[in-house]
């Protein structure tokens, strides 16, 4: 059995969007809905919040291949400058009633991220391609979605994964990395209803993908075909997403959320919020950093 290890005790209300940064030995999270984003160093094992003007929520974070912080929010897709000044790069939404949720990159530095209606009741959000390469151009790729969640890529970058997590559903898309094309959605694996709702993903070395199970208190790790390989335990019913990190590449690093448990379940699991780690026996991959 994999030992799953609380790395950093704290009552964060939606923990997320968890980025390995092997240079500074750190890891980068951010909280969703007390919006903040933080670096937690592992020689340390101090946790900083970074300095950044941000709006009254935030959906994801990814690192410019410059050193820039992207976020993605309500508001559209930012860049923030050295002094943490928030500076729009593109919105493609219409409708007041949606939020970006969620964000990563490809192998080719194309940024990945959904819309996800804020009421959590309408099929309203789109999926978003945004290319910075040369001249910025935004392309929506898929719509009728309520949850944007959890984008993550095979190791040769050509699969795509994502889930709209009210639908319980994890869906592919075939990517052809040099035209950028992108194939329709298929489904990967239908979530069982009693495992909770599928959120952040990675995927390891191995081309194995791993979900967080929202109200699940569990990560799972689906083969290539959509079988589950395994499923970890967690000590906390919403753990929310996944990286590898670590000087090896073999740690799995895991967020939580506190947010919406009755004060009897945040008895049962106190440490509802806090980062954990384990090593799973596996290997990660980097995540890949926006070209814009």
């Amino acid at each position: 059995m994999t030992e799953v290890r609380c790395l950093l005790e704290k009552r964060a209300v939606l923990g997320e969007g968890p980025i390995w940064r092997p240079r500074e030995n750190s890891l980068y999270w951010i909280d969703l809905k007390a919006p903040a984003i933080y670096c937690f160093d592992v020689i340390t094992r101090q946790n900083r919040q970074v300095p950044a003007a941000l709006g009254k929520t935030i959906g994801g974070m990814v690192f410019a291949r410059d050193g820039r912080m992207i976020v993605v929010d309500a508001e559209g897709v930012h860049d923030l400058s050295n002094t943490g000044h928030r500076n729009l790069l593109v919105q493609p939404e219409s409708d007041a009633g949606n939020a970006f949720n969620d964000a990563k990159c490809d192998p080719k530095g194309r940024l990945w991220s959904g819309t996800a209606d804020i009421g959590e009741t309408r099929q309203s959000g789109s999926l978003y391609v945004i290319e910075g390469q040369g001249q910025r151009r935004i392309r929506r790729i898929d719509s009728g979605i309520i949850c944007s969640n959890g984008p993550a890529f095979s190791p040769d970058g050509r699969t795509a994964y994502f889930t709209d997590s009210f639908a319980q559903e994890i869906y592919c898309y075939n990517v052809d990395l040099d035209t950028g094309l992108i194939g329709e959605r298929k489904s990967f694996v239908r979530c069982s209803p009693d495992a909770g709702y599928p959120d952040g993903m990675t995927v390891d070395s191995e081309g194995y993908l791993w979900c967080c199970n929202w109200d699940g208190w569990s990560v799972t790790r689906y083969a290539q075909n959509g079988d589950i390989d395994r499923v970890l335990k967690v000590p906390v019913p919403r753990p929310t997403s996944v990286c590898f990190g670590g000087p090896r590449m073999d740690q799995l690093f895991i967020t939580s959320a506190s947010d919406g448990l009755s004060e009897d379940v945040l008895r049962e699991a106190p440490l509802s919020g806090s980062l954990f780690v384990c090593e799973p026996g596996v290997k990660g991959l980097l995540d890949a950093e926006y070209n814009g």
